[in-house]
């Protein structure tokens, strides 16, 4: 039962598509660059759990490709260009990568992307 409580609370926060009408543009921008983290941590960790598998379903170098574009684009998040610098990584990631790996990761890089367009509206 506890189980199926975590989920439905997962669920429900992930389905909040807006910030909170009292935040200030700044930090609804801030609220938005956290949806982005969020989801590169789940790309990462995707990756280190696919590649943790028996047998492995990512190389340790493709894996390592993940880790390294996710610090890269943590390091420029305060920066103004931050997502097209991060859209741009992404971009150059997928065409490192095999394609069996493409395929496992593409949803994870299109819910990245998607985040990141909405907060280069956000900027505008």
């Amino acid at each position: 039962m506890k189980k199926i409580s975590l989920v439905l609370v997962f669920v429900l926060s992930a389905c909040q598509n807006n910030p909170p009408p009292t935040l200030s543009p700044i930090a609804t921008l801030a609220w938005q660059k956290t949806r982005v983290i969020k989801a590169l941590d789940v790309l990462r960790d995707t990756t280190i759990d696919a590649e943790a598998q028996v047998p492995p379903l990512v190389s340790t170098d493709d894996a390592r490709k993940v880790i390294q574009a996710h610090e890269s684009i943590l390091k420029v998040m305060d920066s103004s260009d931050w997502a097209t610098f991060a859209q741009g990584t992404l971009a150059e990631l997928m065409k490192n990568l095999p394609t069996q790996t493409q395929v496992l990761l593409s949803p994870y890089l299109a819910l990245t992307n998607t985040l990141i367009s909405i907060g280069m509206e956000m900027m505008k």
